[in-house]
């Protein structure tokens, strides 16, 4: 679909509205981690002609995914409210044996920036000029891993790979900032030779102007996007609290959160 921004944020909050009621049904997952990706999930979905390669790094925010497949139709909803059940296609992370249309099983944290430069180093041999995109979680680049991809990646020049990290500052039920500080995250990926640029994560404007760095033809770094979110986004009691990283939605917070988002969707 073409960019209309309108469009796009009645899409984000419908798959907000998918994503909790998936998550209350299945009586557990990560409410807050999968509500602050859902933005750059729609853009990528839903504007891009095919459908993107998506390492989901934090993979603990896979409802997120599975909401925009469900959205897409690229799942039933049978398969979409199985959340997390024994022999379910959506697993509480993400599985490629299990569901074909994930692009790579997650959960580890520290191994999807890794897994994305094999499939960039894979497309240039085949001389596909695809984008493999790496979503990561801000606690997760407390992983030693993370930096050593980062290296290969710089030194290498590893053009057609978009390095998104979620930075929603929190990992678990504390800060990043009181688990184990970070310091400047964009200035660290600029040190490691990236082309860095810091957005709100939330704004489809800002998602696409920091994209189209991707088909800049003079860049001549990797392209690292520092994307500022807000934890559990869209229902407000979620919002910047760390408890919801993986609490259980009980009735009442479902009721609650229902119908702030479909209130937003009336607008």
């Amino acid at each position: 679909m073409n960019f209309n921004n309108k469009i796009l944020k009645k899409i984000s909050n419908k798959i907000r509205l998918n994503l909790i009621k998936s998550l209350y049904i299945a009586q557990s997952g990560h409410p807050g981690s999968s509500l602050s990706i859902i933005e750059i999930l729609v853009y990528l979905f839903f504007i891009n002609k095919k459908k993107p390669r998506i390492i989901l790094s934090k993979g603990h925010a896979v409802p997120a995914l599975y909401s925009v497949f469900y959205q897409k139709n690229i799942i039933n909803k049978k398969d979409f409210l199985n959340l997390r059940k024994i022999n379910s296609v959506t697993q509480g992370h993400p599985d490629f044996v299990r569901l074909k249309f994930v692009d790579a099983s997650t959960g580890a944290l520290g191994q999807g920036l890794s897994i994305a430069v094999g499939y960039c180093i894979a497309n240039k041999i085949k001389k596909k000029s695809d984008v493999t995109y790496c979503i990561l979680g801000d606690g997760e680049l407390q992983e030693g891993q993370i930096w050593e991809a980062a290296m290969y990646i710089a030194a290498n020049k590893i053009l057609n790979l978009c390095t998104i990290v979620d930075y929603n500052k929190f990992q678990n039920e504390l800060s990043i900032h009181d688990t184990l500080d970070m310091g400047n995250i964009k200035k660290k990926f600029e040190s490691f030779g990236f082309l860095t640029i810091e957005i709100d994560g939330h704004n489809f404007f800002s998602i696409k102007n920091a994209l189209s760095e991707l088909y800049n033809k003079q860049r001549k770094k990797p392209l690292a996007i520092i994307a500022n979110t807000i934890k559990g986004k869209g229902v407000s009691f979620m919002e910047n609290k760390g408890e919801w990283h993986s609490n259980l939605i009980n009735e009442s917070n479902y009721m609650l959160a229902v119908k702030e988002l479909e209130c937003f969707h009336e607008r």
